[in-house]
């Protein structure tokens, strides 16, 4: 008992000397008077001048305690304007006890009022890091090691880097030792620009460090702020979590089994992973974008909607699929897109990110191109040539891709396809569609188009076959008339040169050919015509027509050499039982201008299949005016009168007369 008396005897001694001697250190050391010393010290290692302006305070028990400020770091040589960092006031404490024992532990770390200006210099060297010249020199060993950090608190404070300003900073660290995760929280308000209405921001997580292994963890992770978009009607808020997201530094890992972001309406959820991050990032995922109403979301963010044609358009997107990243390239597979009624699947790619070059191969189930179109013209308004005109995009001369896109079927300048093909070939200002291939309209369609945009007035190539289509529904949605019947095939080989629609309709030359069977041609009423020159020069009331306005066929064969916009036919034929129609003429595509002289054979009796024997009842040239929507069909009067069937009608040959009367009477009624 007596020892343990003495023992406790020293003990307290030994502590009551140690309250003295730091007692005495409190009372009789200054520490301003080494703010001299500190200041040259930090000049010599890191070539930054430190000034501090403030008051060093120093306490000992039951820390020791330095508080200081205010107090400014330069930047290091070659850089000017403001001060790299300054702080109002910073307050650290070491616990007196495990320094004994040459253990550093450090108790929270109050800072107040800390301004950071960050910025690179023209060689991209930042002013944060460290000059090679001015390192400060290592020692072999230490007289302690850091073994906590009993937190950090950062007030008021502020940071700047290319333009971008987070202002208002509150930071709270929790306790940081080996092996014990540390609550964090996270407040401050985000310009991007010197004039730009601040972005409030606030975080919480929990991390973990583990400075040996160099692991890295962080969970329960909660990022939330709000957006002001220019034109947005209300701030729009915004959030991002994860339930883990890991980081290993030794074998370069990272690891985000599951998170999600928030923007307004829109929500993305997923999965990423990663190797090589810090050397050459190998990244792979998953995302999923919940349903959402496109147009809305658009409009909380201020950006206005395109009108289209159809109000209900861009009313539901949604996406997912799997991503993967590196070696300077970038996919996604097993995509899945939703775009109203729309669907989307395939693949697709960035091969090369430097050149942007990329590769797809995708299918539509069904596509309504026109319902996202701007609205159409009123009916019966005809908007003006260059407000019809539509440049090619200068993209398209960049643009490097190869793939394919299968349509199930598709609505496009009021065509309706089904069993679409298509594939893409664009490299070196050449953009290649090649097979292209689709169902219309009862028949088949193939071609391809080219556009060759290497020098500096493009050139557009057309090849278009299509086959056994019928003339009247394809008419009355691509044109909107019904003008033209029938069934058989179109041949097309055109070439145009310019950037708009105009200037490549203006330069358009090729080849035209159709082979048209059982139709019609409405607004072309040749036995209506021919019947009333006839009365004319009878000097009768014209009789009423029934053909309803068309002329009826069996056959209708045309081409046309195109040149500069212009079509020009010489081997028009029209034939029907009791009619034959042949004749040349121009159609100007620019103006839609026609004009055309036929001659109307009409035939006494119908020609034998196959047969080139016919007996022909008359002969009446025809000439046709006006333009494509509005033509003006007249017989030629003068012709007519200098004609057999003028002499007949003028000489009393009374059985021509009458053949020709019946015919008409047959044909028209």
């Amino acid at each position: 008992m007596r020892a343990l008396k003495i023992l406790a005897i020293v003990i307290a001694g030994a502590i009551g000397v140690l309250v003295l001697a730091l007692i005495g250190v409190w009372l009789l050391v200054n520490p301003n008077d080494y703010k001299g010393r500190i200041e040259q010290t930090v000049q010599t290692s890191t070539g930054r001048q430190l000034t501090l302006a403030g008051d060093l305070k120093l306490s000992v028990f039951p820390w020791i305690a330095l508080q200081l400020g205010p107090a400014t770091l330069g930047n290091p040589p070659g850089f000017s304007g403001p001060p790299f960092a300054s702080v109002q006031h910073i307050a650290v404490r070491v616990r007196l006890l495990p320094l004994l024992h040459k253990q550093l532990e450090i108790g929270n770390v109050d800072i107040d009022g800390m301004v950071l200006n960050l910025k690179k210099n023209p060689q991209g060297i930042g002013n944060w890091e460290t000059s090679g010249q001015n390192k400060p020199a290592t020692t072999s060993g230490s007289s302690g090691s850091i073994t906590e950090l009993g937190g950090l608190t950062l007030t008021n404070s502020r940071l700047s880097y290319e333009g971008m300003t987070a202002e208002h900073i509150d930071l709270t660290v929790g306790r940081l030792a080996a092996g014990t995760p540390s609550p964090v929280k996270l407040r401050l308000d985000l310009k991007t620009a010197p004039n730009a209405a601040p972005l409030p921001l606030e975080a919480s997580f929990v991390a973990a460090i583990d400075t040996a292994t160099q692991r890295y963890a962080v969970s329960r992770l909660e990022l939330q702020g709000t957006l002001k978009p220019q034109a947005a009607p209300q701030p729009v808020h915004w959030a991002l979590s994860a339930r883990e997201l890991a980081l290993d530094l030794h074998t370069q890992a990272l690891s985000a089994p599951e998170f999600s972001l928030q923007l307004g309406s829109a929500r993305l959820g997923g999965a990423a992973s990663g190797t090589h991050v810090m050397d050459a990032p190998q990244l792979s995922g998953r995302f999923k974008l919940e349903p959402v109403a496109l147009r809305a979301w658009m409009g909380q963010l201020g950006m206005p909607a395109p009108v289209t044609r159809d109000p209900r358009a861009l009313s539901r997107f949604a996406a997912s699929g799997d991503f993967t990243y590196g070696s300077n390239a970038a996919a996604v597979n097993q995509l899945s897109v939703q775009l109203d009624d729309s669907t989307l699947s395939g693949t697709a790619g960035v091969i090369n990110l430097t050149t942007m070059a990329s590769r797809f191969a995708l299918s539509i189930d069904r596509l309504d191109v026109d319902r996202y179109l701007s609205p159409a013209p009123p009916k019966g308004a005809t908007p003006a040539r260059s407000a019809q005109n539509t440049e090619l995009p200068a993209w398209l001369r960049t643009l490097q891709t190869n793939g394919i896109l299968n349509i199930g079927s598709v609505t496009v300048a009021g065509l309706k396809l089904t069993e679409l093909h298509v594939g893409l070939n664009a490299s070196a200002g050449v953009t290649h569609l090649a097979p292209i291939s689709a169902k219309l309209y009862g028949g088949q369609d193939s071609g391809d188009v080219t556009l060759d945009e290497r020098s500096s007035v493009p050139v557009l190539t057309l090849n278009q076959n299509m086959s056994n289509v019928q003339i009247a529904p394809l008419a009355q949605d691509f044109a909107h008339t019904n003008r033209l019947s029938g069934q058989g095939n179109i041949k097309m080989q055109l070439t145009g040169r310019g950037r708009g629609t105009d200037a490549l309709l203006a330069t358009l030359s090729g080849h035209v050919a159709a082979d048209l069977q059982h139709g019609a041609i409405k607004g072309i009423d040749l036995w209506g015509d021919i019947s009333r020159a006839v009365a004319l020069l009878q000097k009768q009331a014209p009789a009423a027509t029934g053909s309803g306005g068309a002329t009826t066929f069996d056959v209708f064969k045309a081409s046309a050499d195109v040149k500069d916009g212009v079509a020009t036919t010489h081997d028009l034929n029209i034939s029907s039982p009791y009619l034959r129609v042949t004749g040349q003429g121009t159609a100007n595509l620019v103006s839609d201008a026609i004009n055309y002289q036929v001659k109307a054979t009409l035939l006494q009796q119908p020609a034998a299949a196959g047969s080139a024997k016919v007996r022909t009842l008359a002969d009446i040239p025809v000439n046709i005016t006006g333009t494509l929507s509005s033509p003006s069909v007249r017989p030629d009067l003068a012709a007519l009168a200098r004609g057999q069937l003028q002499q007949a009608i003028q000489g009393g040959a009374g059985g021509l007369q009458k053949q020709l009367q019946d015919r008409l009477k047959s044909l028209i009624h």
